[in-house]
């Protein structure tokens, strides 16, 4: 009975670890084959141990570049939204609101300068010509002499103190130039009153 269960294991393991070994010449091969086969959950178990270390490496650092990425994110989102509250304030800090006068009004150095209208009649201070593009320079306590003419405008705009040469004293009075035209003024005067002159008002900052 003993040799019969022998034998029975015998094949057993045959069947289960020599099966494509079937020659008796070949007793050799069947023994490093079974030594194989023992080895084989070992080594199935290191490769399965280095796919799992590999595995975890590569987890731990797709979870450092995702971590990375993400303070990226953040850096970025922060500075946007730096950049935009700087975008969203700058007009308003940066923007002034601007007035033109309505009508436009010249006048003596007795009457306050500033934004003209209808209601509030000021004399403006940002006239410029539309003729020959100069801003208006403007003399208090002055008047041009009777001997100006628009060659020395034109010479000497907009060099103010060559300008004095041909200026009068007059106390009240304003003297205005620009390149191509020329005027005194005493009492408050509406620029529609004047075609000869092409001044305009340059808007004000308010």
């Amino acid at each position: 009975m003993m040799a019969d269960d022998l034998d029975e294991l015998l094949d057993e393991v045959e069947a289960k670890f020599c099966h494509d070994i079937s020659l008796p010449g070949q007793s050799i091969q069947v023994d490093q084959a079974s030594e194989e086969q023992q080895d084989l959950p070992c080594k199935i178990k290191q490769d399965v141990t280095r796919r799992v270390e590999n595995d975890d490496d590569i987890d731990t650092l797709l979870d450092e570049l995702l971590d990375d990425n993400n303070e990226d994110d953040v850096k970025n989102r922060s500075a946007n939204s730096k950049v935009g509250k700087a975008v969203r304030s700058g007009p308003k800090d940066q923007v002034t609101q601007k007035r033109k006068c309505c009508p436009v009004f010249v006048g003596g150095s007795t009457i306050p300068s500033g934004v003209g209208t209808s209601n509030s009649q000021r004399v403006c201070d940002q006239l410029r010509c539309i003729s020959c593009d100069f801003r208006i320079a403007s003399f208090d306590d002055h008047e041009w002499d009777s001997t100006c003419d628009y060659l020395f405008f034109r010479n000497n705009m907009p060099d103010c103190h060559r300008l004095r040469a041909k200026l009068r004293r007059r106390r009240g009075a304003r003297a205005y130039a620009c390149q191509c035209s020329w005027h005194s003024a005493l009492a408050l005067t509406d620029l529609r009153d004047q075609p000869q002159l092409k001044w305009v008002c340059g808007k004000h900052d308010t």
